[in-house]
């Protein structure tokens, strides 16, 4: 036999070893229910649960909505962009380092000295996604409860919000919106 001759009577044993590997390949991939089962004389009886009783209790409403929340309205002065202040701020938040770069970035962006600018809120709170209560139109957030903190400045008597998660600095926020109320799992006065 000549070369070629084997070379092309190599090609086609490949190619009819691969097509019975495809062929049983897929006959394994057969449906189970074609199959009959087989048991052994010394394997125990299998057991079926009983179906399940239907239950009488009322079906529940899904339609139900829960009511919206308030937001401050901007101008609002005795109030923080994102409700009322939550009372006294503990001495030592002003000595956390993200509260003292919020105020650095507050100042510049007011152009003033740090030294006017006021932390008149700051508190733990849940925000409702990833948005931290400072979302930006046509962005796509986590829906899932963010724990973090809320930090109202004010300088002139003007407030602004700034809003972090648990493990970021804060952030300017122009157009803040509630975190979750205290009692719904959003944090409470630190």
């Amino acid at each position: 036999m000549t070369r070629p001759a084997q070379h092309a009577t190599g090609r086609r044993r490949l190619g009819v070893a691969l097509l019975l590997a495809a062929g049983l390949t897929l006959s394994a991939c057969g449906d189970a229910a074609d199959e009959t089962p087989t048991t052994t004389p010394d394997a125990p009886a299998a057991t079926v649960p009983a179906p399940a009783e239907p239950t009488t209790e009322d079906p529940v409403d899904i339609t139900e909505r829960p009511s919206p929340t308030s937001i401050t309205p901007p101008g609002d002065d005795d109030a923080s962009p994102t409700g009322e202040p939550s009372g006294e701020v503990p001495s030592d938040v002003a000595e956390k380092p993200e509260v003292q770069e919020a105020v650095a970035a507050e100042a510049q962006r007011r152009s003033v000295e740090e030294s006017e600018v006021e932390i008149v809120d700051y508190r733990e709170v849940t925000w409702r996604d990833g948005s931290l209560g400072c979302p930006e139109a046509g962005m796509m957030y986590t829906q899932a409860l963010v724990p973090g903190a809320l930090l109202v400045l004010e300088v002139d008597g003007e407030k602004a919000s700034y809003h972090a998660g648990r493990q970021g600095g804060f952030s300017y926020c122009a157009d803040p919106q509630e975190p979750l109320p205290a009692e719904e799992g959003g944090g409470g006065d630190t």
